[in-house]
């Protein structure tokens, strides 16, 4: 079964742990805690599901290995407390049944905590209201950035002291093994970076010197775990940040690190700051293997490779190609936890492929915990996971109304549990938003999550009409062809052309008097922009920018882009999207106009106000306004169909204008409740 993926899936060894497989789910943020920082049972059935999806080697991510380390609102897990041990204790065990190896990756944030929760009044009143680093260098990822307290040689030798204490937890709660987090600009990978360690002393100047702390670190791991469990370490294989380290420098310390420390592998990453880590859908997968390849020219250790890898073909031939010795996936098994079995049994395609919409990141860099746009089911696996989801004893004939990500979720989990589904979709094909949205620039890879739920739903049995809309015209005709036990309408929304949005609560006042149309029609060919176009931006999402890209892509000679908020695509910077959309707006040469809004449209002019100070107007020439403004529910079926004495709920769009990952989550819902 497992020959079209020779390399992906042989056994191999780290240290004296034989691993069955090259798919490795490598460090994310484990949010599957409580208040204080302890694993919960949410933790043992999220990995239970990774294991039992096949992977090789899982490794627990970002776990405080001190106090000081918290870097909220990030929930993970606080290894400084021997609390942790009984619920590590479950997880392992629950891994190991499958076959499954289990590590975990020690951290300290460094700068980039934030030491705010501790400002809390009921923390300790005894508690650092500041984030630690070598030298006193402030964080310049975004702004508000800390400045931290240049830690003391007792404050540095007490955490040595804390990662050792780290590590034995780890060891008593039965882990294979512990990671050494040296990448991403945290604390350790601070101590090795000319750009934060400024020190002079012997933690710092010097090379050598920078090196002493991970060094120090790393030997006190390996002195608490003993000559049996195995230790990695993750690292930056460049930076992409102006004065810090680079592939050449690296590739000496990996040397360096290999000869003064007992290692077992490395992992290779790339990129200091997020817009990196977390990569954009338009990234090619697996786009890392270079640098990856020199870290394993100049490594005699296993070099772990990651890189927004999403398909077995891909991975197979990045450990083909000698790239690395074992394939990461991260954002993959958020979104499809049974990959590697899926891939061994020759069903690619059922893999649920990973589209870097980085909602699992916005979730956990805002306090949330980690979810998937697309698989509703992460973090309640113990209710949703994959043997949960069984046939009914009586089948049901269900109506569905709308084939977007809401409809199609609905009629793929139903028609699995067994009931007779069909699905009725105006347009000519299904995927809603979705589908509509991968048209924008950059963002194609959104349709591999609408022809997904497409796919596996007709596959599971559900019937799929389209080119058939329903109204209150057809209605009768479709009952009485249907005769559901169930209707669920999936009806989603509508873009507001006429400007309504929740600022003025409003239309735009004359409207109708130009050439207005919704950014939905101007992506699907159903308008034509002509002349000057403005795009009125109310949602600060990544739409109205990457249209007004669009536009100028396909020969628009003038497009301004006004909103009254005080930067373009304000919702991207959590997703850490901003970085990769502002760059094609100037290059595309986008005029962009902040703080405004609309007070008036009189045919092709548009008077245009500072939300800030009002006295301050400007006039426009529009030959095409472009609304991406509000919307509003199309679910007047739901009220007909209950008027006709039959069951019937609204999901999605169709109950609440909202995103993707609501919809699917709603769909997945009701057809299980069905």
């Amino acid at each position: 079964m497992a020959s079209d993926y020779p390399w992906l899936f042989s056994p191999w060894r780290i240290r004296r742990t034989g691993i069955p497989n090259r798919v490795v789910f490598p460090p994310t943020c484990p949010t599957w805690v409580d208040g204080g920082g302890v694993l919960t049972d949410m933790a043992t059935e999220y990995y239970r599901e990774r294991a039992r999806g096949g992977v090789g080697l899982i490794i627990i991510g970002a776990s405080h290995v001190h106090a000081d380390s918290l870097a909220a609102p990030l929930l993970t897990p606080q290894l400084y407390d021997d609390a942790n041990i009984e619920p590590l204790a479950r997880i392992a065990e629950a891994v190991h049944a499958e076959g499954t190896k289990l590590a975990i990756q020690l951290w300290h944030s460094g700068v980039r905590g934030l030491p705010f929760p501790k400002q809390d009044p009921g923390s300790p009143l005894d508690a650092s209201w500041y984030t630690l680093s070598p030298s006193q260098v402030p964080l310049g990822e975004f702004p508000g950035g800390s400045t931290p307290k240049a830690m003391t040689e007792e404050e540095i030798l007490e955490l040595i002291d804390a990662y050792a204490a780290a590590a034995r937890r780890a060891m008593a709660a039965g882990l294979d093994g512990v990671e050494f987090h040296l990448s991403h600009g945290y604390l350790p990978w601070q101590f090795l970076s000319p750009l934060y360690n400024k020190r002079t002393d012997r933690w710092g100047g010097s090379h050598e010197a920078r090196l002493t702390f991970p060094v120090e670190a790393m030997n006190a791991i390996r002195g608490a775990i003993g000559r049996d469990a195995f230790m990695g370490y993750r690292i930056n294989s460049t930076s992409f940040w102006p004065g810090d380290l680079e592939i050449d420098e690296v590739k000496k310390i990996v040397r360096d690190l290999e000869r003064l420390v007992d290692l077992d592998y490395v992992s290779v990453s790339a990129g200091v700051h997020h817009s990196f880590i977390h990569t954009p859908m338009h990234f090619e997968g697996g786009w890392e293997k270079d640098y990856a390849g020199e870290v394993r020219r100049v490594s005699s250790k296993p070099v772990l490779l990651v890189g927004r890898i999403t398909t077995p073909d891909v991975a197979e031939e990045l450990l083909k190609d000698g790239h690395g010795d074992a394939i990461c996936l991260a954002r993959q098994l958020f979104t499809d936890p049974e990959w590697a079995n899926k891939a061994r049994e020759g069903r690619e395609d059922d893999i649920r492929r990973c589209v870097a919409a980085n909602l699992c990141w916005r979730n956990a860099a805002t306090g949330q915990r980690v979810q998937c746009i697309y698989n509703p089911t992460i973090g309640r696996e113990g209710e949703w996971g994959v043997t949960t989801l069984v046939r009914v004893p009586s089948p049901r004939k269900v109506l569905v109304i709308g084939g977007g990500p809401a409809g199609l979720e609905c009629a793929r989990v139903a028609a699995a549990r067994g009931h007779r589904v069909t699905v009725y979709e105006r347009e000519a094909e299904t995927g809603g938003h979705v589908r509509i949205q991968s048209r924008l620039p950059d963002r194609g890879e959104l349709a591999s999550a609408w022809t997904w739920l497409d796919r596996q739903a007709r596959k599971n049995g559900a019937e799929i009409v389209v080119r058939h809309p329903v109204d209150e015209g057809s209605l009768d005709d479709v009952l009485a062809r249907e005769d559901p036990d169930h209707v669920v309408v999936a009806t989603g929304s509508r873009v507001c052309v006429d400007g309504f949005q929740g600022w003025t609560a409003e239309a735009l006042p004359g409207w109708e008097t130009g050439r207005c149309v919704g950014w939905d029609a101007v992506l699907t060919g159903a308008a034509a922009p002509r002349g000057e176009v403005l795009v009125v931006d109310d949602i600060s999402n990544a739409i109205a920018p990457l249209t007004a890209v669009k536009l100028r892509q396909t020969g628009i000679g003038k497009v301004r882009l006004v909103t009254r908020w005080p930067m373009v695509g304000m919702e991207t910077i959590a997703d850490v999207y901003h970085d990769w959309i502002l760059p094609k707006l100037f290059e595309t040469g986008v005029e962009i106009i902040v703080n405004h809004f609309v007070r008036s449209i009189s045919g092709n002019s548009v008077e245009i106000y500072n939300v800030h100070y009002a006295e301050h107007t400007q006039t426009l020439k529009a030959d095409t306004i472009v609304m991406v403004t509000g919307r509003q529910s199309e679910n007047a079926l739901a009220d007909l169909v209950r008027a006709r004495g039959l069951s019937v709920e609204t999901i999605g769009d169709a109950t609440a204008p909202r995103g993707t990952f609501e919809a699917v989550f709603e769909g997945h819902r009701a057809a299980r409740a069905i």
